[in-house]
């Protein structure tokens, strides 16, 4: 599997994230929200949210890093195509590497278990 992040793998239409908060679901988890809908492109799509509230722009910058390399690397894990918005919070700003790694693989996985199959 290809672990690039393409340009197609991004969200970036202003239609896009509006249509995706009103019709998507929601996950909420210790460091981060996500905000999820199937989409039927063949690839799954990504983008990160990071307020002011995460900490200055050196660790807004590095925590939107950590999420896209998570999806980067994780794809597999996507088991259909989806649209996907993780909005980080506050407490991913401090948080270890391996606990957001962690939180975001489990996420994944529950939102597949219970609320895609559904």
């Amino acid at each position: 599997m290809n672990e690039c992040l393409t340009p197609l793998e991004r969200i970036r239409k202003k239609s896009d994230f509006a249509g995706l908060y009103r019709d998507g679901s929601r996950f909420r988890g210790r460091y981060f929200t996500l905000v999820f809908r199937r989409n039927g492109l063949g690839h799954s799509r990504l983008a990160v949210v990071a307020s002011r509230k995460v900490g200055p722009a050196v660790v807004r910058n590095r925590v939107k890093r950590r999420f896209r390399e998570l999806f980067r690397r994780n794809k597999a894990l996507l088991a259909e195509p989806l649209d996907l918005i993780v909005i980080t919070r506050p407490e991913s700003g401090e948080a270890a590497w391996t606990d957001i790694r962690e939180a975001y693989e489990s996420s994944l996985a529950t939102i597949f278990r219970k609320r895609i199959s559904s």
